[in-house]
Formats: C-alpha cells, sequence, structure tokens
C-alpha cells in the first residue's frame, strides 16, 4: 500500500491548518490503496480533529516547536532522529503543504524542509503543492528553498503572484512550476443541519441573514499594528457592517489556539463586549472544526476575515469574501479567485493599511455582494479543477 507522508502541518488549532490536512488526507485516502500520515505539533489533538479521513497523526520529528512541547510526546533527541528514519523508511512519497510556511516572514521556512531535503537524499519522491513562498529577505533561507525545490518531483502554487516570484525571482524554470489552487478549495462542509444548530446555539434565528467577520489575534505579530489599534479597527468595522448591511454580525475565531497570543476567540470575545447595541453572536463553540466553519461561511451574505482559510471556505463556496491580510498570500489569491473583473482593492485590504484609514469600514461594508457572488459563480469550477488536479497528480506519482 503506497504511503504518503504530509509535512508543512503545525497544527490543527487553525481550523485554517485542519482545511488543508482534512482536505489531503480525505481526497488522497479516497483511493483505497493510499495511507497517509500527517506530521504535527499537536499529535492527538489533530487525530481527533482528522477522524474519519483516514488519516494518521504523529508528532514531527523534524520540527519541534517549543511553544508546542506540552502537546506532544516526550523523547531523547537519539530517539526522536531514529524515529525519524524509520518513518521514511515506510514512505513513498512526502509531500509538503502548508500555504505559505516558506517565507522569511515566519522564520520556519528551512526546518520545514528538512523531511524533503532528507527524503530527496534517500532517493523518495517528494511534491510540495498548493504553495505561496516569499519573499525571501535571507539569502540562507532562499538558497535552502531553492536547493529543495529544484529536486522536487512536483511544485504547485496557488497563486500567480508566487509564480512569478519564483521563476522572476529564484530562477526556477518554468516548466518546473504549475499554477494550482489551494487545497482546501476541496473541503467538503458540514451537513446544513450542523451549521443551523451552532447558528442556533449562538442565538441567531433560523433562516436569518447574516454577515461574518473571521478576526485574527495573531495577525498583530506580524505588522506595525498595536492590539489596541487592532481592536479599535476591528470594533469599528463590526458597528459599521451592522448599520451599513443590517445584518446580525457572526464572529468566526477561526483558530483555538491553546497559545493566547494566536487565539482568536479571545479577540471575538473583545469585540463584541464593545458592541452590546449590535446583534453579534460569537462562534466559539468547542468541537467547532474547519466543515462547520465552512457551512456557516458558506452560508454568510458576507465575509469579511483575516484568516486567509476563512476566506476560502467563504470563497469555495461561492460566499462573497474580502481578506485582511500581512502578507502578499492574501492578495494574490484573493485576486486569482476573482479574477481581472473585480479590483484587488475592492476584496483585499493590508491590515496596517485598513487599520489606519478610518474610511476602510464603510467600503467594505458597501460592496455590491450580489457582482462579487456572481463573479464568483463563474471562476468557482475551474479553481476547485485546478485544486483537483494536484490530487491527480500526486496519485500519478504514487503509481509511477
Amino acid at each position: 500500500m503506497p504511503t504518503v507522508l504530509i509535512t508543512g502541518i503545525t497544527s490543527c488549532e487553525s481550523r485554517g491548518v485542519e482545511a488543508l490536512a482534512r482536505s489531503l488526507a480525505t481526497t488522497l485516502t479516497a483511493a483505497a490503496d493510499t495511507s497517509v500520515t500527517v506530521l504535527t505539533q499537536t499529535p492527538d489533538l489533530d487525530a481527533e480533529a482528522l477522524a474519519g479521513t483516514g488519516a494518521d497523526c504523529t508528532a514531527d520529528p523534524w520540527v519541534v516547536s517549543r511553544s508546542w512541547a506540552t502537546m506532544r510526546p516526550v523523547e531523547t533527541e537519539p530517539h526522536r532522529r531514529a524515529r525519524a528514519e524509520r518513518l521514511l523508511q515506510q514512505t513513498d512519497l512526502v509531500l509538503a503543504t502548508g500555504g505559505d510556511l516558506h517565507t522569511s516572514g515566519y522564520r520556519v521556512s528551512t526546518p520545514y524542509l528538512s523531511v524533503l531535503d532528507r527524503a530527496q537524499q534517500l532517493g523518495i519522491p517528494t511534491a510540495m503543492i498548493g504553495q505561496s513562498v516569499g519573499p525571501f529577505t535571507d539569502p540562507a533561507e532562499q538558497h535552502a528553498f531553492t536547493a529543495v525545490a529544484n529536486r522536487l518531483d512536483l511544485l504547485t502554487v496557488r497563486e500567480t503572484t508566487t509564480l512569478a516570484y519564483l521563476i522572476a525571482q529564484l530562477a526556477l524554470p518554468s516548466e518546473k512550476v504549475l499554477l494550482s489552487a489551494d487545497p482546501a478549495f476541496l473541503l467538503q462542509p458540514s451537513p446544513p443541519e450542523r451549521a443551523k444548530q451552532l447558528l442556533g446555539d449562538t442565538g441567531l434565528d433560523v433562516g436569518q441573514q447574516y454577515v461574518c467577520l473571521a478576526p485574527s489575534k495573531g495577525v498583530t505579530r506580524y505588522s506595525a499594528v498595536t492590539d489596541a489599534e487592532h481592536l479599535d479597527a476591528l470594533t469599528r468595522l463590526a458597528d459599521t457592517l451592522w448599520r451599513v448591511r443590517r445584518r446580525p454580525l457572526v464572529l468566526v475565531p477561526h483558530c483555538h489556539d491553546s497559545r493566547e497570543h494566536n487565539d482568536d476567540r479571545i479577540l471575538a470575545r473583545q469585540i463584541a463586549a464593545r458592541l452590546p447595541d449590535v446583534p453579534v453572536h460569537v462562534l466559539d463553540a468547542g468541537g467547532t472544526g474547519a466543515g462547520d466553519y465552512k457551512t456557516v461561511l458558506g452560508g454568510a451574505d458576507l465575509v469579511v476575515s483575516e484568516r486567509l482559510h476563512a476566506s476560502i471556505g467563504a470563497l469555495s463556496s461561492g460566499t462573497p469574501a474580502v481578506a485582511i491580510g500581512h502578507s502578499p498570500k492574501f492578495g494574490g489569491v484573493l485576486a486569482d479567485t476573482y479574477g481581472p473583473g473585480v479590483p484587488a482593492a475592492d476584496v483585499h485590504r493590508d491590515v496596517a493599511a485598513f487599520t489606519a484609514d478610518p474610511t476602510a469600514a464603510e467600503h467594505l461594508a458597501q460592496l455590491d455582494t450580489d457582482k462579487l457572488r456572481e463573479n464568483l459563480a463563474t471562476r468557482l469550477p475551474s479553481l476547485t479543477a485546478l485544486a483537483a488536479a494536484d490530487i491527480a497528480r500526486v496519485h500519478t506519482l504514487l503509481n509511477s
């Protein structure tokens, strides 16, 4: 039975990470003869989050995060290295996802290349799919990435911004890089009854139209914006969305992180507490997974998100979404999803510029969602097909 080792996964505490892992595991194990093992920092938690996908989860022996140390088995360094080698001995393909790990912004690119590099040394096929890459500001990081990338058996990217960067800036051969879409476009939503239950539990009336806001507690770590400025801007946005659109507001904390600095539930509750006269509903129930959030996001009138995969959860459902981001990945994915018929500035704002602009909230609230929805309807089939093509390419590698 061919075995795929998935790397690039941090923790399914982030429902965006879960969306990636679940989409890949589910589609790959749909072939009865394929086995999937997911490398992660939180193996027990992720085994629960990915239940039903057919994937096994194990602590990543190549990348060990100190901030998640208590959620991993304790092991000695020799044991960890020996386990890493045993995993590769049982692997037919190392598949890297992760979306945007390979950039200097997070300082984790080179560690996450380790398993790919070792697999290449052993002659095991390697692939990276649905990537956003760069920019690299550290020459050593850039060199490490290009060395591994040039030896990959398959490399696909999820937006044209990365495609241009890899070819023009990193000098990868154009035939080496394929344009695809994020694997999370393949994520299956939970049934509609689940959305009704979740929304009803927050106090939203059944059948009510609503707007979603997905805030990111961690976004200020990657910009010059302070937590206080960020909270003020999001509170202003939430209030404006209600005033302009007259829809109840559902706050979607897409990351339930055990680390306070990245736990979106904290920020969602802070926003709600500041708006006692606005119908705000915080969707932070325990056990709420990526598929649950996708079905809620997909039912919204409009989604404004600081988490890229919350945006993708809406977009892949045909629901208009706007991203407020801190890196090129946001603008790249949103621009490619909507295409040239929608101005990029309408659907993506840099978080620092958004926070500093008191008119930004009004602009986002006034967007023509009917036009955005019509545009998505024409483009969504091709995006889903691009993501599905990656799965077919992976199976081709396994069968070659």
